[in-house]
């Protein structure tokens, strides 16, 4: 029972079960973020955006590499418990969180250096145009950074059939995220795989 409550609050975290989605996440996702995030080269300089922030974990971990990082998800209790991890780097500056949705970022064209999309994908209402969105806001030369743990890969391709039942998403191929960035006009696709752990990264440029 535990674990379906806890599948049903992965897309929109909401009251004791939401709660306890986010302090799972941030604890779950830690390892396979950290190997997304050593494929993207942040500078210093950097102004970063993490879509799907959930609790706030990676958007804490990337601002101690760059000058001032972003994070944004469309669920309330996510933006709160973000707010309430980050709350010193707020306070300095360093971090802003903000509610929205990856289908209408609100803010300005050519803004971030890297943008960040982790285990947050599957959830999107458009993806082809809400790639596009995200190419709309990152600067000339910008990076999309993916990082995926429901990779379907040959060997086990039915892995995450009973997840994706529950909370109707998909899986993903790496040739698939290949082809859809491609097709949102990104350029230098590169994709690594970790397939006994069904891991995905993809980062992409803006041309």
């Amino acid at each position: 029972m535990k674990y379906y409550k806890l599948v049903l609050n992965a897309r929109n975290p909401k009251g004791f079960w939401g709660k306890m989605m986010i302090r799972n996440m941030n604890k779950n996702h830690f390892e396979v973020t950290g190997w997304g995030l050593s494929h993207c080269d942040f500078k210093a300089t950097d102004i970063t955006l993490d879509v799907g922030c959930g609790g706030g974990m990676t958007v804490n971990r990337i601002s101690k590499m760059v000058k001032k990082a972003y994070g944004i998800d469309y669920s309330e209790l996510a933006v709160s418990k973000a707010e309430k991890l980050n709350k010193k780097q707020i306070k300095s500056g360093k971090v802003e969180i903000c509610r929205g949705n990856v289908s209408h970022l609100p803010f300005d064209d050519n803004m971030f250096d890297v943008v960040t999309a982790v285990e947050t994908y599957y959830f999107w209402p458009d993806k082809l145009n809400d790639l596009k969105e995200i190419l709309r806001v990152l600067k000339s030369g910008g990076k999309l950074l993916m990082v995926f743990e429901m990779c379907r890969v040959d060997d086990d391709p039915d892995k995450w059939q009973e997840v994706e039942d529950l909370i109707n998403i998909k899986s993903v191929t790496e040739q698939e995220i290949i082809d859809i960035l491609g097709e949102a006009g990104y350029v230098n696709i590169k994709t690594d795989v970790v397939p006994e752990n069904s891991w995905l990264t993809a980062v992409a440029e803006k041309g």
